[in-house]
């Protein structure tokens, strides 16, 4: 039985999950998930398929959203020796006999093996994720009317909800986009919903208070509300962060928002097939 250690951010771990769902493979792997990815998966498993799924979670001290290893600010910190010494640890005490351990990513993996002593593998290198996984586990390559997740089951509510905020700053959608974004999806006989991470920002006015209204931003602060605003919408907006993810395992019609010039290597099957994406200076919802 091959280990996957899952030791990565939310979104890493919704994209692996996937992945291996639909994996013909599936018996084949057991994941070892990080403590801090259990609420998310507790809260999935109440609305998608995870009885095939074999995981266990352990806690290895990951309290940044993932493996200090994984980051530039935490990297030869003692958060990220303690989190190592923990996955030695749990290594030695639980040996695999019977196939390889692997990480997500080879991010650091040298590094990785070098501090441990262990000899794990990587899944993802340079290659795009979602078609890396999908090469690893076997899985059929999608056709284009595959990639049409939620046209069987609209809601036809005309709500588009946009998720502009991300871990990464860089990648947040900035207001003066939103303010275009609300008056275009209107026009097309669309209501915008914005939902914001735990608060809606302070944004300095840039359009004479023109912008989008108090009573189309939501704010959600757990997993539970979060997947519940991407199952009641029709249509999920976003930077490339978990909501575009989540949408992509919940089967939801989404569409994915880059900075200009920022790499796309984390875009879903959907978007790439169905052409579901653009930049911050040119998109297209002509399929509105």
């Amino acid at each position: 039985m091959h280990r996957l250690f899952l030791l990565r951010a939310y979104g890493d771990f919704v994209i692996l999950l996937q992945a291996l769902i639909e994996s013909p493979q599936k018996n084949k792997y057991t994941i070892i998930a990080s403590k801090h990815l259990q609420p998310l998966y507790e809260e999935l498993a109440l609305v998608i398929n995870v009885s095939n799924i074999q995981i266990q979670f352990f806690d290895f001290g990951i309290t940044n959203t993932q493996l200090s290893l994984f980051t530039n600010k935490h990297l030869l910190s003692f958060n990220m020796l303690n989190e190592l010494k923990k996955i030695k640890n749990f290594v030695k005490q639980n040996p695999n006999q019977e196939g390889q351990d692997y990480i997500e990513q080879d991010k650091r993996i040298g590094l990785f093996n070098a501090i441990t002593g262990l000899s794990f593998n990587s899944i993802i290198s340079t290659d795009s994720v979602y078609s890396t996984y999908a090469k690893f586990f076997e899985n059929k390559e999608l056709q284009k009317e595959e990639g049409q997740v939620a046209e069987n089951n609209k809601l036809n509510s005309k709500k588009v909800l946009l998720f502009p905020d991300t871990r990464q700053a860089k990648k947040n959608i900035p207001s003066s986009l939103i303010y275009k974004l609300e008056n275009e999806i209107a026009s097309k006989g669309y209501t915008l919903e914005i939902a914001y991470f735990k608060q809606v920002p302070d944004i300095a006015t840039t359009f004479n208070d023109k912008s989008a209204s108090n009573n189309n931003k939501v704010v959600y602060d757990n997993f539970k509300t979060l997947i519940q605003l991407i199952i009641d919408a029709e249509l999920i907006l976003g930077a490339d962060s978990l909501p575009i993810h989540l949408a992509y395992l919940l089967k939801k019609s989404h569409y994915i928002l880059y900075p200009n010039g920022y790499p796309q290597l984390f875009m879903t099957p959907y978007a790439q097939i169905n052409n579901r994406f653009g930049t911050f200076d040119h998109y297209n919802f002509s399929f509105l």
